[in-house]
């Protein structure tokens, strides 16, 4: 009986310590004189969140504040004609410091502004992400992420075009919905150990071309029906390749789509594989 309020006892403190050790924090930014904005983001651990910011904001951040002087996070704004936003924690971007202690204990959620162009530099080490760029206008796109889960989506057409998209994946799995809806002309994906899957749903505004790297991991491509697709296919020696709905074979190593000569909004692809498998679907 003893041993057991001793422990309830105990219990009870951890959580107190806890719910002192962490403090709630937002920090707001006023729209001003912003014509364009840059987002820089490097945090090593926990689940990053991205939403469309609130009339009259140009971006919100809300996180909990760890006392822990190592892990605390870093959130500075400069305004001005281009405005840049910076989020760091203070710990390096390590894949595996502390991830079993860390990864489930921090929730980052930021929020944009949909009336400036932006221009994103992101790095997760260990975590999760839901990056949602609905609605804003995406100018540049930079993603590099460690040992982490992330889902990308961009559900409506980007008001303006994204000059650069570039995306690497390290030991991870990472989704991505409705990349034609970037209105992007290049991107570029690099994946490592993991699962992938990229949808290229969208509306295609322009010829676009994207170039996948896989290395030992395994991917699937989807590719909608409306849009005319070329695919282009440097396999490895120990890779696995599949192909399915209306591509056809133009050449060794390259696959159009019917009517993909005719048309005047096309995809480009051209994917290396090293040990990983590929998939294309329609």
């Amino acid at each position: 009986m003893k041993n057991s309020l001793r422990y309830v006892c105990f219990a009870l403190a951890s959580i107190l310590a806890a719910s002192l050790h962490a403090q709630p924090v937002t920090k707001q930014f006023s729209l001003t004189n912003e014509r364009e904005m840059t987002v820089i983001i490097d945090v090593s651990f926990g689940t990053l969140v991205f939403e469309r910011a609130p009339e009259g904001m140009v971006a919100v951040v809300r996180y909990d504040d760890n006392q822990d002087d190592r892990d605390r996070l870093n959130v500075q704004y400069e305004s001005g004609s281009r405005g840049k936003l910076r989020i760091r924690s203070k710990s390096s971007s390590t894949v595996f410091q502390d991830k079993e202690r860390h990864i489930n204990d921090r929730r980052i959620i930021v929020q944009f502004s949909d009336r400036v162009p932006i221009s994103f530099d992101v790095e997760l080490g260990a975590g999760s992400g839901d990056f949602d760029l609905t609605g804003l206008k995406v100018q540049e796109l930079r993603i590099s992420t460690g040992a982490s889960d992330v889902h990308l989506r961009c559900d409506e057409p980007n008001p303006i075009t994204a000059d650069n998209v570039e995306i690497e994946s390290g030991v991870s799995k990472f989704t991505a919905d409705g990349l034609s809806n970037l209105n992007f002309r290049r991107m570029a994906f690099s994946g490592g150990i993991g699962s992938y899957r990229l949808d290229f749903s969208g509306e295609l505004a322009n010829d676009a071309e994207a170039t996948i790297d896989v290395g030992l991991g395994s991917i699937v491509v989807e590719i909608p029906e409306p849009i005319h697709a070329r695919v282009r296919y440097d396999d490895g020696w120990f890779s696995q390749f599949s192909l399915a709905g209306d591509f056809k074979r133009a050449k060794s190593g390259v696959y159009e789509t019917d009517g993909y000569g005719d048309s005047g909004k096309r995809l480009d692809i051209r994917i290396d594989s090293g040990l990983g498998s590929v998939k294309i679907r329609r």
